[in-house]
């Protein structure tokens, strides 16, 4: 059990973990976004489609894959349950699965700090000095701000979930919090500890949010926009493609591998020794029996729409109210402190509500309605349909505000209108995103659900336990699916700024 474990334990290695990942990503990220929309590698369209198609997979999806890549009848012998007894191997497999998970998220953020960077002076340094001292002296100083938002976002995903810790049994302190409150062994200084820091990254994440949604998109098309990529001979430019394409085979095409792998291979007994072997028709028997997971698709698919649903209610009025009567950034800084609050912490405020806060006769509320899962899951969704719908609100004053100001005696029906068709597309995304972020979320509603009530994130973290086996990487496989069209598709229509 972990829910006694030092608080000195618990910060150091949620400080050494946090900053071994952020440290890991941020620099995948700066090497993969200078490659592909600066130097313009071979293939470099593809190289996009690959790493964004993990930003809406699940973390324990991502944790299947590589469980089911290192697993015993994985690539390498290598378990899970050997890592977890091995300190520093737990601890390297929990920096690896967190740091692949967040490189799709800190390679957007570094891409659109390198969009909005001066394209005139870029160039001009491009023409006088040559590539590298471009790079060195105007590019990588002016991502300064990305990078370090892409390190505090990658550090934040290990001090919010615990789905990863838990499996390699690595006390940071947000995996201690969830084995308090799952035990009821409540202690003050380590739910303090990871306040303090789901604090500290949320402003400084919701703070680095307004700064880039703010930020006045420049007019001038030879200051923004895509960079004049640096004319490279045939040999560096190969040797350039060759180090991206390795980074990106190791950290995103490898866990699609392990699943497919896994799905296929049997062990059969010969002559009293156990031989593996692979067939195409094991993948087809392991996809088949996803539809033995009918009722926990039900489940999490009811409780993603009415939890993207509250959100999209809830932005929609606080999209009209804030800039009336609060500060735009003050609503970043709280919405930053929500999705950096540790999943085991929001188990135990919805809990302490529902179940203690409340009147007696609304008791019912806490075992008999999904009401708690829902009010959990606000704090990962809501955030997210906010940032969008606002960037989009931006958009929309940018180009009709003036011109509504103008025309001041126009009709609400017809400015109603107008908000209508101009956002549409922009609160389709919303929903889509929104869904795909509540659909794949665990730790923030894991001990708050009612009794009766399991949704596939939950199977899929206790079949986790047990390794990775035939049935598990179908499932796995067909999330992942799930989770990349999912990402693909709303990359494609998301509201962009700058």
């Amino acid at each position: 059990m972990q829910w006694d474990v030092s608080i000195e334990l618990a910060t150091l290695l949620t400080l050494l973990i946090g900053a071994c990942v952020g440290a890991f990503a941020t620099l995948m990220a700066v090497v993969l976004s200078l490659s592909v929309f600066w130097f313009k590698i071979y293939g470099w369209k593809l190289a996009v489609a690959v790493v964004s198609s993990f930003l809406l997979v699940p973390i324990y999806v991502q944790a299947t894959a590589w469980s089911a890549g290192f697993g015993t009848n994985g690539w390498l012998r290598l378990s899970q349950v050997d890592a977890s007894k091995n300190a520093w191997m737990g601890i390297a497999s929990v920096v690896w699965i967190h740091a692949c998970a967040a490189i799709p998220f800190c390679f957007w953020i570094v891409s659109l700090g390198l969009r909005r960077a001066n394209r005139s002076a870029v160039d001009q340094a491009l023409v006088e000095v040559g590539p590298w001292h471009a790079l060195t002296r105007m590019v990588l100083p002016r991502l300064r701000v990305p990078m370090a938002a892409s390190f505090l976002w990658a550090f934040a995903s290990v001090q919010f979930d615990m789905v990863v810790t838990n499996l390699f049994q690595v006390p940071t302190l947000c995996e201690s919090v969830y084995q308090q409150v799952q035990f009821g062994k409540l202690r003050s200084a380590p739910i303090i500890a990871a306040w303090a820091f789901a604090i500290l990254c949320g402003l400084a994440i919701g703070f680095l949010g307004y700064w880039a949604g703010a930020l006045p998109v420049r007019r001038n098309s030879k200051e923004s926009g895509s960079m004049t990529s640096p004319v490279l001979s045939w040999p560096y430019r190969w040797i350039l493609s060759s180090g991206c394409w390795t980074i990106l085979l190791v950290c995103c095409v490898t866990p699609w591998m392990s699943l497919l792998t896994r799905m296929g291979f049997h062990t059969n007994l010969v002559e009293g020794a156990r031989v593996r072997t692979w067939g195409f028709s094991e993948c087809l028997s392991a996809l088949w029996h996803v539809q033995d997971f009918a009722s926990e698709f039900g489940w999490s698919v009811q409780l993603s729409l009415w939890a993207v649903s509250l959100s999209l209610l809830l932005t929609g009025i606080l999209i009209w109210l804030v800039p009336r009567f609060v500060h735009p950034i003050l609503v970043f800084g709280l919405l930053g402190c929500m999705i950096t609050t540790p999943g085991p912490l929001i188990n135990l405020m919805v809990g302490q509500l529902l179940n203690h806060w409340l009147p007696s006769p609304l008791g019912f509320l806490s075992d008999r309605t999904l009401l708690g899962p829902i009010l959990a899951i606000q704090f990962r969704v809501l955030p997210v349909v906010w940032g969008l719908l606002w960037l989009l609100q931006q958009q929309y004053s940018e180009r009709y505000g003036e011109l509504l100001r103008l025309e001041h005696n126009l009709p609400w029906q017809a400015r109603w209108y107008l908000w209508i068709r101009y956002s549409q597309w922009g609160w389709i995304i919303a929903l889509m995103i929104g869904f795909s972020v509540a659909f794949g979320d665990l730790a923030s509603y894991l001990l708050v659900q009612p009794p009766g009530v399991t949704t596939i994130a939950m199977r899929m973290f206790d079949l986790l336990h047990y390794g990775t086996k035939n049935r598990e990487a179908g499932l796995a496989v067909a999330l992942a699916l799930f989770g990349a069209i999912s990402s693909l598709v709303c990359l494609r229509f998301v509201p962009s700024k700058g």
